[in-house]
């Protein structure tokens, strides 16, 4: 009598079916009859099977979706390998490394052994990553302080816009506009992306400038004249200070307590603010 498949005997005058020899876990035989144990033949990469006497290749097991196994002739399920995180295979029977698909630009997977492409997370808004396979959150770079990201999943570091003039952001990762934040009254920056408070520049003494963002050194308005302001940064034409009584200044600007002139001998002024010489009438 023929060993069945799945089974095979190699010597000759056997007078018992125990006689035959099952292949063992990892191979199969479709072979009635098989004199060789060499009939018995591997389960292929990517299968396994831990019984013997596999008597058909479809009792090779396949390695479940997230996995993937090098071995020819596996004989246990702890031969298929996950997939490391940063990567997913939805589809059976995996059998290379290189059957796991990276996430893509943008995206990023804590999974190991991962199923599904959807476990790949999008980067969140004031973060990017150009390269594939992301394998951690942090993985996502944040958008440079003086700039903002409104995209999520975002792959290019050109999504990261500047702050406008007139404005800055002192934080890395932001998100939206809104977090730039204007330079104050009495302040201006006329270039864009800026990263520090301190790039807001003070009008300078004799100067204020009631506009909050100010995007240009222009914006800063002289002090009238009659009237003098020794501190930068000024906000209100109410900072700008009447030269006292005696005094008078007839120029715009002035920066100093120093610019108002004083009447010339015989003359004088009673009221502050004069702006011009004529206001000082002879005795």
């Amino acid at each position: 009598t023929d060993c069945v498949a799945g089974k095979f005997m190699e010597d000759e005058g056997s007078a018992a079916e125990s006689d035959c020899v099952l292949c063992g876990a990892g191979k199969y035989s479709t072979v009635v009859g098989s004199s060789a144990a060499d009939d018995c033949s591997n389960c292929v990469a990517g299968k396994y099977l831990e019984t013997a006497g596999g008597d058909e290749e479809a009792d090779c097991a396949l390695c479940g979706a997230g996995k993937y196994s090098i071995e020819v002739g596996s004989f246990s399920e702890g031969d298929c390998t996950d997939c490391i995180a940063g990567k997913y295979l939805e589809t059976l029977g995996g059998d290379e490394e290189a059957d796991c698909v990276l996430c893509g630009i943008g995206l990023y997977s804590t999974v190991v052994g991962s199923v599904s492409q959807g476990d790949c997370t999008e980067c969140v808004a004031g973060k990017y990553v150009e390269s594939e396979g992301s394998d951690e959150e942090v993985d996502c770079i944040l958008c440079g302080a003086g700039r903002y990201s409104t995209v999520v999943g975002s792959f290019s570091r050109y999504d990261c816009i500047e702050c406008f003039a007139g404005k800055y952001v002192d934080v890395a990762g932001s998100n939206n506009p809104t977090d730039c934040i204007d330079c104050v009254a009495g302040k201006y920056v006329e270039e864009s992306g800026s990263a520090l408070e301190s790039n807001c520049t003070r009008c300078a003494a004799g100067k204020y400038s009631p506009v909050v963002g100010s995007t240009l050194e222009s914006n800063c308005i002289d002090c009238f004249v009659g009237k003098y302001i020794d501190v930068p940064g000024s906000d209100s034409s109410e900072d700008c200070i009447d030269c006292v009584a005696g005094k008078y200044v007839e120029g715009t600007g002035s920066n100093d307590a120093t610019d108002c002139i004083d009447c010339v001998a015989g003359k004088y002024v009673e009221g502050t603010g004069s702006f011009l010489e004529a206001d000082c009438p002879w005795c």
